[in-house]
């Protein structure tokens, strides 16, 4: 008998049982040489492979599946993260878990079950949280900005124009006028 908690969500099955896998991706540096070196590419989310037999008998079962796959997130949109509760996930140090991929049943006729079959990928993985960190900790502070300076200068851009740039203004459209003039001659 196999038993997976999803939040307060029991799915019981009997047969087959849990998969965990992650990879190790790397990428070979050794163009055309016969070197061995290769490039580390970070590390994956462990995916949990879940396969089980439930009894024609108990339908409800994949009728939970089903909707526990489809489940979204009302306030962000993604499919719903569940936190989970099986042997294998623990020992891998696997707490939440969201669906992904595809949930597939097979009819078995001569034992009267389905053969039901889903990927459940971690969420927030440890590396994930380590790399997140990493990256807090490498960011640049951004320098505060003066406010004094900021309100300075949209105070003088709100001010209303005084004199001197009045006698400005004035002496500028002088000088238009008399270039137009100097330009019709």
């Amino acid at each position: 008998m196999i038993t997976l908690v999803l939040n307060d969500t029991k799915i019981e099955g009997y047969g087959h049982k849990v998969n965990c896998e992650f990879s190790l991706p790397e990428s070979d540096l050794s163009g055309k040489s016969s070197s061995t070196a290769t490039a580390e590419e970070g590390e994956k989310a462990c995916r949990l492979r879940v396969q089980l037999n439930i009894k024609y008998d108990d339908p409800d079962f994949l009728k939970t599946i089903k909707l526990l796959s489809m489940a979204k997130d009302d306030e962000k949109g993604t499919r719903k993260v569940y936190n989970i509760e099986n042997q294998t996930a623990k020992a891998f140090g696997v707490r939440q878990v969201r669906f992904t991929d595809k949930v597939s049943a097979q009819e078995l006729d001569e034992e009267q079950a389905w053969v039901v079959s889903f990927t459940l990928v971690e969420h927030l993985s440890a590396p994930e949280k380590i790399e997140a960190q990493k990256i807090k900790k490498e960011e640049p502070k951004a320098a505060p900005a003066d406010e004094k300076v900021i309100s300075e200068v949209s105070a003088a851009d709100s001010l209303p124009a005084g004199w001197f740039e009045k006698g400005l203004a004035y002496f500028d459209s002088l000088l238009a006028e008399e270039e137009k003039k100097g330009d019709e001659v």
